[in-house]
């Protein structure tokens, strides 16, 4: 499981998952305090505690990932969370939420951090192809070019 966060979201099924399928879990070591508190942020929500998954490894940026013959290469998008990341595969981009379709992730979560956020998306992937294809945590999926053109959030570059 290639996780581009560690919010509760998007990491509270992972272990069990992972008993279930024998999956490795990734993410970056920068969100491992997150993983650690996870029981927390689900009594928060009002969620069944979770225990924390064991994480298997951590991603790096610029590192090249090959997983069943898909090649990932790992971007660190920090700003949503301090160990945010973003996966390319090809045409395509993992956002986790790093972006979405006319948004950005919040950041008045803790460990956010909006300056971070938005030097991670300008520095990050406005340099990527304008074709790549957005797949976020939540929402429809877009291109670079809509956000580039119509995101409101990149409106000043």
């Amino acid at each position: 499981m290639l996780c581009t966060h560690g919010h509760v979201d998007h990491i509270a099924a992972s272990g069990e998952l992972k008993a279930a399928t024998g999956a490795k879990i990734f993410i970056h070591e920068r969100d491992q305090w997150l993983v650690d508190d996870l029981p927390n942020h689900c009594r928060y929500l009002n969620l069944p505690a979770v225990e924390p998954p064991e994480i298997d490894s951590y991603f790096h940026e610029g590192q090249d990932l090959n997983l069943c013959d898909v090649d990932f290469e790992i971007i660190e998008t920090p700003g949503h969370t301090p160990g945010g990341v973003c996966l390319k595969m090809e045409e395509h981009l993992f956002v986790g939420d790093t972006l979405f379709h006319l948004s950005i992730g919040r950041t008045d979560l803790p460990g956010g951090n909006y300056d971070q956020l938005m030097t991670s998306i300008r520095q990050k992937l406005l340099p990527l192809d304008d074709a790549l294809i957005i797949h976020s945590g939540h929402g429809p999926d877009s291109t670079l070019e809509i956000e580039k053109s119509r995101n409101p959030f990149l409106a000043e570059r």
